[in-house]
Formats: C-alpha cells, structure tokens, sequence
C-alpha cells in the first residue's frame, strides 16, 4: 500500500525545516561569534587573517612550481608558472612575517575602492533623469561621504582603518541577527504549512 503524497510532502518540510533551521541558526550564531570577536581583538583578527593568507600562498605557490616541474619534463609550457609558484611563495613569506602590515594595507585598499565606489555612484546618479528628489539627495551623501573617507585617509588612514574594522565587525552581528530572526520565521511559516495541510485533509 503506498504512501499518501500530502503525508509525505508534510514529512518532507518538517525534516526538512528541522535541517535548515539549524544550519541556518549556526551560521547566525557564528557571525555574531565573529563580530564580538572583531570587536574585542581586532589586531589579533587582523594578525591571524594575514598569517591564514600567508600561509595559503606559501603552499599554492610550492605547489604551482610542482605543477612547473611536470609540466617542463612533458615540454609544455612552464616558465611564467615557475615564476608565479616564486612569486606566491615570497609574497606568502613577507605576508606571514609581517601579517599586521598586510591587514593594513588590505584594509586601505578596500576604504580607497568603498570611496570610489561611492563617488561614481554618487555622481552617476545626480547626472542621471531618472532619480529625482530624495534620490537626489541620496547621490550627494554618497559624494559626501566619499570625500570625508579620501581626507581621513589622508589625514589619519589610523583612524579610517578603525572604522572599517568597527563596519566589518556591525555588519556580521547584524547579519547574524538576520539569520537567526530568518530561521524561527521559516520554521514558523513550515509549521503554518503543515498544520494547514493537516486541516485540509480533514
């Protein structure tokens, strides 16, 4: 005797929202993790993401110059490898030995193309007829906002590097926060479904 399809399609959701729930509450809970982390030890976030690259380019780049080696005894091509496995692997060393040096560097390229981001949207869209008042108004902080980034770059890059850890840090709690709120809600909603689906049969 086979099974009812409603019945299974109900078993279905709720084994299913059982598995995407929990996932979805664990990557919540780990953002909120990172966040309070990023907040409480920004160097030491900033030391371990440089040594984590560091030492990621370090094997890519033996690894690259093994693949170098195959593929000079088989007479294909392996010059501009062996030169980017040499290059990886320099680059890796210095970014391991001086990790707090990267994250700096890395944190002040990413403020230069936000402020550049910004400044093209900002004027792109004042120039543009299809937004019109707040819209506006919307263009003009984006130009605002982009200037004040370039200045304190200018000024005290200190300073800007701070704010970007604080943005990084607030934007994963409240990413956490979203996911966690987004969890309990579907659950919600499957358990609407199924109790539906229920009522219905009846």
């Amino acid at each position: 005797m086979s099974a009812n399809p409603a019945d299974a399609t109900r078993s279905l959701l709720t084994n299913l929202g059982k598995g995407v729930f929990w996932v979805v509450i664990l990557r919540g809970v780990l953002a909120i993790l990172f966040g309070i982390l990023i907040l409480a030890a920004p160097a030491a976030v900033a030391i371990a993401l440089g040594i984590y690259v560091g030492a990621w380019l370090l094997v890519d780049g033996v690894l690259t110059i093994i693949n170098a080696m195959n593929a000079r005894k088989t007479n294909q091509a392996w010059g501009w490898e062996l030169a980017a496995g040499i290059a990886y692997i320099v680059a890796g060393l210095v970014i391991a030995v001086i990790p707090l040096s990267f994250a700096v560097i890395t944190g002040g390229f990413i403020l230069w193309m936000l402020a550049g981001g910004m400044l093209v949207r900002g004027i792109l869209t004042l120039a543009s007829k299809s937004f019109q008042g707040w819209s506006k108004l919307l263009g003009v902080l984006d130009i605002v906002f982009a200037i004040i980034v370039v200045i304190v770059l200018f000024t005290n890059p200190g300073a800007a590097l701070a704010a970007l850890v604080w943005i990084v840090a607030v934007y994963t709690i409240v990413l956490g926060i979203l996911l966690i709120t987004m969890a309990f809600l579907a659950r919600s909603q499957t358990k609407k479904t199924i109790t539906h689906g229920k009522e219905h049969k009846l």
